[in-house]
């Protein structure tokens, strides 16, 4: 039987890599929470040592709710979520990059939050906070902030996370998303082999076996430095070939495993209504300046989707 302690507690995983600066603040994030039932195991994968044993000595002197792992090489970013996750004993995880934060309810609120939601719809297995992209830039010892705006707003409501949009794209970063760590470790957690988007992967195939609840409150801020390269970079900008190659491999993954044996879609009628309704709105929503960009495009959505009808009967 599971305890009332384990039911309430939360597992913080913070993978960093020579990025004090940076590491500092996600720690104090963590310290700061008003919410006390968390463990946090922060994976130092191939850093530098010294400088994450201080911060953690300074910031939480010899907390026992803290644990750290050195990895003597780097091992990537799944990898690293994963040995972080191996740790963990708790109900809840959720990965706290060392270079995002929370607001300091940000674990209250979200535990307060699923807790009513599951009792009313129990395949609720994770809860996503709205979320602030803060824009930075590192200066010494100091960051200094450029500008603050809502991440994704206009794709991501109150209610049950979109499965249809979260194919198409991430709907949110990894500090926004608390997770139910049983489930996640059954769908066999962060793929290693994926050296940028694993998060996205892994969010797809949550979502695909779950229902993820969205709180709107912004208690989580994702931190971007457009300009910043070396360690303190972020890959989005640092490793955009990347990320695109690693876009298009994971679509092509995620639309093998969606044709059934015989060689036919298994996509219904409704799914296909509910991506033609997004794409038609991307297209709506874009300048008024390209009229025959956006006709060429909707006509070339409606091919793909007449194409799949056609391949679903």
């Amino acid at each position: 039987m599971i305890s009332r302690n384990k039911l309430c507690s939360v597992g913080v995983v913070i993978r960093t890599k020579d990025r004090a600066v940076l590491l500092r603040r996600a720690l104090e994030s963590v310290q700061q929470s008003t919410y006390e039932n968390w463990k946090l195991v922060i994976i130092n994968d191939g850093g530098e040592s010294e400088d994450v044993d201080w911060l953690v000595s300074k910031i939480f002197c010899g907390d026992t709710r803290v644990q750290v792992i050195h990895h003597p090489v780097s091992l990537g970013m799944e990898a690293a979520s994963n040995a972080g996750i191996a740790k963990l004993d708790t109900k809840y995880a959720v990965i706290h990059d060392d270079d995002d934060s929370w607001s300091p309810e940000f674990l209250s609120s979200m535990i307060s939050t699923i807790d009513r939601k599951i009792a009313i719809f129990p395949s609720i297995k994770g809860i996503v906070s709205f979320t602030n992209i803060v824009y930075e830039t590192v200066s010494g010892n100091g960051i200094i902030i450029d500008k603050v705006k809502p991440f994704r707003s206009d794709m991501i409501g109150e209610g049950f996370l979109n499965v249809q949009k979260m194919l198409i794209k991430n709907q949110f970063p990894p500090i926004a998303f608390m997770f139910d760590l049983e489930e996640a470790r059954a769908l066999g957690l962060f793929n290693e082999s994926l050296p940028v988007l694993g998060d996205w992967d892994f969010n797809m195939r949550f979502i695909l076996k779950h229902d993820i609840w969205v709180l709107p409150e912004y208690l989580s801020f994702y931190h971007h430095r457009t300009s910043a390269s070396g360690a303190l970079s972020n890959t989005i900008y640092c490793g955009h070939k990347q990320h695109k190659l690693y876009t298009q491999k994971i679509r092509n993954d995620l639309i093998r495993k969606a044709v059934g044996e015989d060689g036919r879609f298994t996509f219904n009628m409704t799914v296909l209504s509910e991506i033609q309704e997004l794409l038609d709105w991307s297209i709506h929503n874009r300048s008024v300046e390209q009229p025959k960009w956006r006709k060429k495009l909707s006509t070339v959505f409606r091919r793909v989707r007449n194409f799949l009808l056609r391949r679903g009967n």
